[in-house]
């Protein structure tokens, strides 16, 4: 299964949908982090951001930019840098 590109991929179209699910209830509430999706979307955001370090250190020596990683890991977490050092994804 951590092998299979399909998984990661649908991982990957999940958590995009859930940060424009998330964002879209926030805006359109009006209640932003204090709704509790938006509550749910600021903890996920944080424990992508402290990823970050692990993403680098994941990732040291395979040639990726830092931007790409610090976005990416944000975005994605560990479902975008696990499979590319899994060799899943070659770029």
């Amino acid at each position: 299964m951590l092998q299979s590109r399909t998984f990661w991929l649908i991982q990957g179209i999940g958590i995009v949908l859930f940060h424009l699910l998330a964002l879209g209830v926030m805006i359109g509430s009006g209640q932003g982090f204090d709704h509790p999706l938006g509550m749910l979307w600021g903890i996920i955001l944080l424990i992508h951001a402290g990823e970050i370090i692990l993403a680098f250190i994941a990732l040291k020596g395979m040639g990726v930019p830092p931007l790409t990683v610090v976005v990416k890991t944000l975005i994605f977490g560990f479902i975008w840098w696990l499979p590319r050092r899994l060799g899943v994804y070659q770029a």
